[in-house]
């Protein structure tokens, strides 16, 4: 008789269930590892995305705060250059009074030295000036006040190259005319004060 042991071979399948199990055992704990990689890709890439997410916002809000500041400094810059439009306006407001009044100094300063040096019984019909050139008629009630304000203009110190031009008589008097040259005061020179 032939013996079969069929418990033998029915051993032989549970060796290999246990190395299957075992295998699958293995491969169980790949699978979490791999889960586990995967997790923490998922992490590195969620966590890589909030960063960029939050920088964005954050350059955003960087980006609308500049555009803000560039406004107000637009409007600031608006008014500096108003500013400095009426400052230049001004400034040459201030030059052309200080021009004339420079240009104004001659002929105050040749007025009141004329009548500084006018006689008793003399008055002037016209005078005229250019460049420092000055040339008076007038009328007097006698020769000698048409004499006596050519000497006084002579001696003034103020008055160069006087010359008398013609006189002759008229109903009123004596008329007459005499051109100058007018030496302007020295720049430093003080104001006269009248004293009592």
């Amino acid at each position: 008789m032939i013996k079969i042991n069929l418990l033998a071979e029915k051993k032989q399948p549970k060796t290999s269930t246990q190395s299957a199990l075992k295998t699958e055992g293995l491969g169980g704990g790949q699978n979490f590892l791999l889960i586990g990689i995967l997790l923490i890709g998922v992490a590195v890439a969620g966590g890589w995305w909030y960063m960029l997410k939050s920088d964005i916002t954050r350059l955003n809000q960087e980006h609308a705060e500049a555009d803000k500041e560039l406004e107000r400094l637009t409007e600031i810059r608006a008014k500096g250059e108003e500013y400095e439009r009426r400052k230049e306006v001004l400034s040459r407001k201030i030059k052309l009074i200080t021009d004339l009044k420079k240009q104004q100094t001659v002929p105050v300063h040749i007025l009141d030295k004329v009548s500084k040096n006018l006689p008793d019984n003399l008055w002037l019909d016209a005078m005229s000036a250019s460049n420092n050139q000055i040339n008076i008629s007038g009328k007097a009630t006698t020769y000698n006040a048409v004499s006596n304000f050519y000497v006084n203009l002579s001696e003034s110190g103020f008055f160069q190259d006087v010359t008398l031009g013609r006189t002759f008589e008229v109903p009123e008097g004596v008329a007459f005319s005499l051109t100058s040259r007018f030496v302007g005061p020295a720049e430093d020179e003080p104001a006269e004060t009248t004293g009592s």
